[in-house]
């Protein structure tokens, strides 16, 4: 074996290599931060799931409630697709029954569903984020088990929200 030939194919080699690494740092999906401020966002709507009647009472149980960013109020409110940039957050808190009242307890979760369509092609453009109790670290390992539940609205942009004037 030349010389030439043996530094054609280590140049070969880590050139392959660099354009490995590269894909691989492409193919990242961008962090979804924790939405500060988004209580001051536009107010989607309010649920409580209160008892195992429910089939997502032990993943969900608790009050809901469900913010839009100004991105994406004008598409829920006329019931279009929504534009990269569109966030909904939901706002899970326990909840206790005192006196024949519901009140709020500790925050459980905060779960996020942004729309980014380059960043997130297989999941219908819709990248999420769950960030447990008060934390503001995200902790979801895998969206695909958001997306594979917001697949069935896939007719309505993957929302399970609608808007209520």
């Amino acid at each position: 074996m030349t010389v030439r030939y043996r530094v054609l194919v280590i140049l070969v080699v880590c050139a392959s290599a660099g354009l490995a690494t590269l894909a691989g740092q492409a193919q990242k999906k961008p962090a979804i931060p924790y939405p500060t401020g988004y209580r001051h966002w536009n107010h989607v709507k309010s649920m409580v799931i209160f008892s195992n009647q429910h089939p997502l009472f032990s993943r969900f149980g608790g009050l809901h409630n469900v913010y839009v960013n100004d991105t994406g109020l004008v598409s829920l409110q006329q019931g279009k697709s929504y534009p990269d940039g569109t966030i909904f957050v939901f706002d899970l808190l326990d909840i206790r029954t005192v006196q024949g009242a519901i009140e709020t307890r500790n925050r459980k979760a905060i779960g996020v569903m942004r729309k980014n369509a380059k960043a997130y092609p297989e999941t219908g453009g819709w990248g999420w984020e769950v960030f447990e109790g008060d934390s503001q670290k995200g902790s979801l390992k895998d969206m695909k088990q958001c997306f594979d539940c917001h697949v069935k609205q896939k007719r309505v942009d993957y929302v399970y929200s609608t808007y209520a004037p």
